[in-house]
């Protein structure tokens, strides 16, 4: 692994991944407290969404790092890792805003934050390319 060859993209993509992975532990969802005296659960309360979007898009992140360090590009299914990685960050940040639109403005500050996070993370795979 060449860790020199990574580039200004590859670290926004590990930061944003990294502000993905903490929001992944902060409240979906404002609503107070319930009569149980519960607030709402973080992500990882609902396993679905913390396994299939939030970590989903670090392990795109992972692989776009991992096809831009080795030395020559591996392949999943005939595409490179880069791409799948690229795939799966644009899946999370898909999904987050169609969460986000569905929240009837009770988003906790862990899915805004996701989104945001979702976001640059997605911006910049397909861009990460074409920053030096």
């Amino acid at each position: 692994m060449n860790i020199r060859s990574l580039t200004r993209g590859d670290g926004v993509v590990i930061g944003a991944a990294l502000l993905l992975f903490i929001a992944s532990f902060l409240d979906i969802a404002d609503l107070g407290t319930n009569d149980y005296g519960f607030e709402s659960p973080s992500a990882w309360g609902h396993l679905p969404l913390a396994l299939g979007v939030f970590l989903g898009g670090v392990i795109g992140a992972a692989l776009i790092v991992v096809n831009r360090c080795l030395p020559q590009p591996r392949k999943v299914a005939g595409h490179d890792l880069g791409t799948v990685g690229v795939a799966f960050t644009v899946f999370a940040f898909w999904y987050l805003l169609w969460q986000l639109l569905d929240s009837d403005g009770s988003a906790g500050a862990g899915l805004i934050l996701g989104f945001i996070a979702a976001l640059l993370l997605a911006g910049a795979a397909v861009a990460g390319s074409l920053v030096p």
